[in-house]
This record gives C-alpha cells, structure tokens and sequence, in this order.
C-alpha cells in the first residue's frame, strides 16, 4: 500500500471544483478516477520523484473502448524502465485496460529505450468533510493505493520448498554478496516491496530484480559495504536482516513475507 505521510501526519488533498460543479456534489465515475490520478500525481511529486502525466480522451463514464493509455509514467532512479500506472478506483475496473495491447507493447515495440511495466493501481479516498461516508466536490482528503501487476508473469516450479528462516538467509547471502541472482527464483511473481525512503510501492518479481540490480551496481562502484546481520522477531517466529551501511552510519530493517516456499513481500525501514 501506498500512502503518502508528512511529519507522522497523512498528507491531505484539497480537491478543486470545475466545470460547473458545486461544493458538496457527489464525486462519482469519471471525475473520481481523474481526482486520484491528481491525487497520486502530486503524491508523486512531493517525493520528488521522476513522474509524467499522460493526457487521455478515455472516459470511466462511456467505456465503449478499453483503456489503452497509461494515466502516469514513473521511472525510479538508476532504473532502465518505464512503469506504465493505470489509475482506477476499483478492485474489478482491472476489466476495463486493454491487456492485449500491453502485451503486444511489451512484446514487440522494439523502438522503446526503456521497457515497460504496467501496473494497476487501485485508490482509495477518504472525504474528512463526510466522515468518510462520501467523496464530494470542494472537499479535504486522504488517500491510499494499492499496487497490482499486469505483467504476463508466471512462477515457476521450485526445486526446493524452503521456510521463512531459509528464505531470509538467502536474502542476506544476496546482500552479502551483492547477487541478485541468487534471490529471484525465490521472489513470488506478484512479489511486493515497500520502503520508507520510496513512497512507490513496488508490485512484481521483475520490478524488484531491476531495482535491486541498479542498486547493487552502484554499491559495488562505491567504498561503503553494507553488513547484513539476521534475527528473530521479537514476539515471532519470523526472522528478519539487519543491514548497516557504516560510512551512513544507517542502520535498516528487512523484513520478510513468505507463502509457500516463495518470498511474498518485503519492507525495508529505519530501526530505530
């Protein structure tokens, strides 16, 4: 989940009426979705973050077509992808984006610099005027988004089926040894990663590897290494790393989710 938090307070959004709307009127359809694409855009944009919006003539009120067109495109830093957002207000809306289409992007457009990545992102609103019971024109929000991948993803069989303590060794041998290889066959195909220094939150396998493999890169050009020490959770029976970064004198927190044999998500934050 995404959420935007400034100073231990959730960040608060001020939509704005247009085109003849009245303060009070009900928020629905179309004019809902383009309010959490202004919403996330600008959550964006506090983060600094590399980020452009799309202009689109596709409407959630008269969807005749499938929506082909992503509503943002953000790049993280050090990456070699595109990740194309699509923007809707509901879980089943997934419907309505043209997957064939993203497809036949990702398989054949070979003109691209960057690959792309499509993701669906679901938002979520809370109006402080009504409580929360309604989303009305002129009101003060909270949002939240959940990530989910659109990638032609699949995982394969696993040779071994391994615990959360072994998992989460082999996350601490990838860091130790700066080797994402050694983690990907591990990594859920709808593999989730959230960290306190990104407001995105990361929604596949592939996004992960590509992000992780960039930061490795530049941890080996550098002269600062990271030592990774593994525990338990304190009233758990889960494990976690410690990673300390000396010359940052950084200490962070890696946390593990596992399912399965497969690494389902993971938080990296301050320890404090």
């Amino acid at each position: 989940m995404m959420r935007l938090i400034i100073n231990g307070e959730p960040y608060i959004y001020s939509h704005k009426c247009t085109n003849g709307e009245k303060m009070g009127d009900a928020l629905t359809g179309e004019k809902l979705r383009q309010f959490l694409i202004e919403t996330l855009y600008e959550s964006f944009h506090q983060c600094n973050s590399n980020v452009a919006k799309l202009n689109d003539s596709w409407s959630y009120d008269d969807a005749a077509s499938l929506k082909k067109k992503p509503d943002l495109i953000y790049r993280m830093t050090g990456s070699s992808s595109d990740i194309w957002l699509y923007v809707m207000p509901y879980f089943e809306d997934n419907k309505l984006i043209d997957i064939s289409f993203i497809n036949e992007k990702i398989k054949h457009d070979q003109l691209r610099l960057h690959d792309i990545i499509p993701v669906l992102v679901i938002g979520s609103l809370w109006c402080f005027d009504t409580d929360g019971t309604q989303n009305i024109c002129g009101g003060s929000y909270a949002a939240k988004y959940d990530t989910i991948s659109l990638l032609p993803q699949k995982n394969s069989p696993l040779l071994v089926h391994l615990n959360q303590k072994q998992l989460v060794e082999k996350v601490a041998l990838c860091w130790q040894n700066l080797d994402v290889n050694i983690l990907e066959p591990f990594l859920d195909k709808d593999f989730h990663y959230t960290s306190d220094a990104v407001f995105y939150e990361m929604s596949s396998r592939r996004e992960y590897v590509d992000y992780l493999r960039c930061k490795f890169e530049t941890l080996k050009c550098g002269s600062n290494p990271i030592h990774v020490q593994m525990g338990r959770m304190e009233n758990s029976d889960n494990f976690a790393l410690l990673l300390h970064q000396g010359a940052n004198n950084q200490l962070l927190l890696l946390t593990v989710e596992a399912m399965n044999g497969r690494i389902k998500s993971m938080r990296m934050s301050e320890y404090q």
